[in-house]
């Protein structure tokens, strides 16, 4: 009687385990593509959640009915070319604007493409990275379109199902649209320069509680005298940089006046290229633009402020920025011994 009870004992503890670690493994699955098909509020997407975001984009771009408008810095990763390749041949409406895209001459040709470069002028990038498809889903964030930033480089993309937004990418216009019940203000940069940076020092300026900052290249005063004043208030402020402009980022801080900021540095191998700001667990800054002077006064760039995050959105960034931390290390202050601010790189190189 003891030995059937032991056993019936183990088989339920067995079939617990199981149902345990399933639950467990389908609560850490990584969203694809249909997670945004099945979702009405925005999708938030990372290499460092496990997610596929080359795939991802892929299948955003092969489920195009009718049209795909791109503006994309680099493009190189052979699978986006594909996609967006096997939709011209289609005869899909697709509209490119690029800074350099490998094998472009390789690109179908017929009138229903449109290719448009855009060369550097001096310092100007054309480094947007914002996708429409079917006018009405909408795609940014911080990956250009290679290997290097889906694959090996840390960034993030979120998936948006507007009109409104598609409209607005697609003219270079700011403007406003609420999604499932979140409001998002998109800005087209340099054209709405004044308004983004305006946007961002006021959301800085509201924060209470918390600002969470990762960003590869932070380089721009009035930011950080904004940053500076939310941690004198008592708001507690995390910064993550890569380390490529570390040296341009403590500099900004040593000419604050009693600045109490600290600076956090991505050691690890491989780029820490987001661009994204998380205030008071409620509002997300994010977009192709990096916080310094070319970025919000001379690149052509794309943000977006998305308040009331959900749960789910929430997590995804705790996730990133989980994982951002223990690739970083302590960059500012620093000890006696420690390094000191000597060369500095040229912001220019900011991407």
């Amino acid at each position: 009687m003891k030995k059937k009870t032991k056993s019936k004992l183990k088989i339920l503890l067995t079939i617990g385990s199981l149902l345990f670690f399933g639950l467990l493994t389908k609560s850490q699955a990584p969203d694809t593509f249909q997670t945004f098909t099945a979702s009405q509020e925005p999708v938030i997407y990372s290499k460092q959640c496990g997610d596929d975001t080359l795939k991802v984009l892929c299948d955003a771009i092969d489920s195009a009915q009718t049209s795909i408008f791109l503006r994309i810095y680099r493009l190189s990763a052979p699978e986006i070319f594909t996609s967006l390749a096997n939709q011209a041949r289609a005869k899909r409406n697709v509209a490119i604007h690029y800074e350099k895209i490998a094998k472009i001459k390789e690109f179908p040709k017929n009138r229903h493409v449109t290719l448009v470069e855009h060369p550097a002028e001096g310092r100007k990038l054309m480094h947007q990275k914002a996708l429409a498809i079917d006018d009405k889903h909408a795609w940014l964030g911080s990956a250009n379109y290679t290997h290097t930033s889906f694959l090996q480089d840390s960034n993030l993309i979120i998936g948006l199902k507007s009109k409104e937004l598609c409209r607005y990418i697609k003219d270079e216009s700011c403007g406003q649209c609420v999604i499932h019940g979140q409001n998002a203000q998109y800005f087209s940069l340099p054209g709405d320069q004044g308004k983004a940076l305006s946007a961002v020092l006021r959301t800085l300026r509201t924060a209470q509680k918390t600002i969470r900052l990762a960003m590869f290249a932070l380089t721009y005063p009035p930011v950080f005298r904004e940053l500076n004043e939310a941690k004198k208030r008592g708001v507690d402020v995390k910064i993550l940089i890569d380390k490529d402009f570390k040296k341009l980022s403590i500099k900004q801080i040593q000419a604050l006046k009693d600045s109490n900021l600290s600076l956090h540095t991505k050691t690890t191998r491989y780029r820490l290229h987001h661009k994204f700001a998380v205030v008071d667990q409620k509002i997300l800054i994010a977009g192709s633009v990096n916080w310094s002077e070319a970025g919000f006064c001379i690149n052509s760039e794309d943000m977006l402020i998305l308040d009331n995050l959900t749960d789910k959105q929430l997590k995804k960034l705790d996730k990133i920025w989980k994982d951002l931390e223990k690739q970083s290390s302590l960059t500012y202050p620093v000890s006696d011994g420690d390094e000191k601010v000597i060369q500095l790189p040229e912001e220019k190189c900011a991407a």
